[in-house]
């Protein structure tokens, strides 16, 4: 498997299912295939049965690299939700319990500021490190928050992954098993 096999395409009987099923808006198509051109030299399929699991090899691939993504986004889209909430702990504290949603408003709106202009979200990060949270502070807290989605995505990565090694576990049993008959049938002709 380890051996590349240059020029290897998808036989025609399996070309309506080499189509990017599973591009979604906004991905990639140059990426995937370079990746699907990746893994069939690496794989080298050599019978359907191969062909099709290096199809699903290619789709699980794909899927992971997509999750990798989506967890990086889920931190940037969380981040502002972090830096809300340490401005609300600083803000908020000592507040009546009245002026709590008062506060969480102008501390939302704070974070939203801190997302679209620098000069502000430069004034907000020295207003909340000279208050003892500081970057790692902050990443601790946007985790806190992503924490659910985040296990969303390590599950969905997870089972991906353990598919993946399956699909490739099969392919090299299946090649050892037809290498053994192969050689076992030589043994018996001399």
């Amino acid at each position: 498997m380890n051996q590349p096999v240059h020029g290897l395409s998808v036989p025609a009987e399996f070309k309506t299912l080499e189509e990017p099923s599973c591009l979604l808006p906004g991905e990639s198509r140059r990426e995937f295939e370079m990746i699907r051109q990746m893994i069939i030299e690496d794989v080298g399929p050599r019978t359907n049965m191969e062909w099709l699991w290096t199809l699903d090899l290619i789709e699980l691939s794909w899927e992971i690299l997509r999750y990798r993504r989506l967890k990086e986004k889920t931190l940037q889209v969380y981040r502002g939700n972090a830096i809300a909430s340490l401005l609300q702990r600083l803000d908020g504290a000592g507040m009546p319990a009245q002026c709590k949603l008062m506060v969480q408003v102008h501390c939302e709106r704070a974070a939203t500021e801190w997302c679209e202009d620098r000069e502000a979200a430069s004034e907000i990060e020295t207003r909340l490190e000279r208050n003892g949270f500081d970057s790692a502070a902050i990443n601790a807290e946007v985790f806190a928050q992503a924490q659910q989605v985040f296990g969303l995505f390590d599950q969905l990565l997870q089972s991906a992954q353990h598919r993946r090694i399956m699909l490739l576990r099969e392919i090299t049993t299946r090649r050892e098993t037809v290498k053994r008959a192969g050689s076992g049938a030589a043994t018996k002709v001399r």
